[in-house]
This record gives structure tokens, C-alpha cells and sequence, in this order.
């Protein structure tokens, strides 16, 4: 049963984190030049790149903390057995490739040529 929790967690983890990286990519936030930049899009203004990038960021971090969580929930018990702790490593490895990569991906777009 815990192997449940902990897989559902992760799972609701791992979807809040890509959340985070697409409202960090939408908000235009870039660090493909010198430094964090936000790429100007003439349609959209200051307050909405703000908003994007703060939903972002605590999306992330709401993923870190669901995603420790996960993995609390998983090991916790009396003597968790290798299958558990095995599973539970291998849905925290892959919710952490998944939205790295794609906070990667976000942040290495670069700016559009003007």
C-alpha cells in the first residue's frame, strides 16, 4: 500500500513540476544568453511574465516537496523491503529526469533574432 501512495504522489509531483517548467517557459524566462534573461514578446506585458515565472518557481518548488514526500511515504515502515525501496528510488529517478530535462530544455531556449 505504500508503494501505491508513494507512486501516486510522485506521479502528482512529477505533473506539478512539468506545470512549473511550462509556465517558465511560456513567461519567455531564458538563460541561453549572459545570465537569466525574459525574452520580449510584443503580445503579453511585465505583469504577466511575472505571474508566469512566480507560478513557475513555486510550482518547482512544490515539486521538490512532494517529490521528498514521495519518498518519505515510500521508505517509512517497519523494514521497507528492497522492492519497495527499489521502486521508490526508480519513480523518484524518473519524476527527476523528466522535469530537469524539460527545465532544461526551457531554459536553453534562446532569445529570438531581432
Amino acid at each position: 500500500m505504500r508503494i501505491v501512495g508513494s507512486v501516486s504522489i510522485a506521479i502528482a509531483a512529477t505533473l506539478i513540476g512539468l506545470f512549473g517548467d511550462l509556465m517558465l517557459g511560456v513567461s519567455g524566462l531564458s538563460g541561453a544568453g549572459p545570465g537569466l534573461t525574459v525574452i520580449e514578446y510584443s503580445d503579453s506585458d511585465d505583469t504577466e511574465r511575472a505571474i508566469g515565472i512566480g507560478m513557475g518557481v513555486v510550482a518547482l518548488i512544490v515539486w521538490l516537496v512532494l517529490l521528498l514526500s514521495a519518498v518519505l511515504v515510500g521508505l517509512r515502515g517497519h523494514r521497507p523491503t528492497r522492492e519497495r525501496r527499489a521502486t521508490v528510488w526508480i519513480v523518484a529517478g524518473l519524476s527527476t529526469v523528466l522535469v530537469l530535462g524539460a527545465l532544461i530544455v526551457v531554459l536553453a531556449t534562446p532569445p529570438p533574432l531581432t
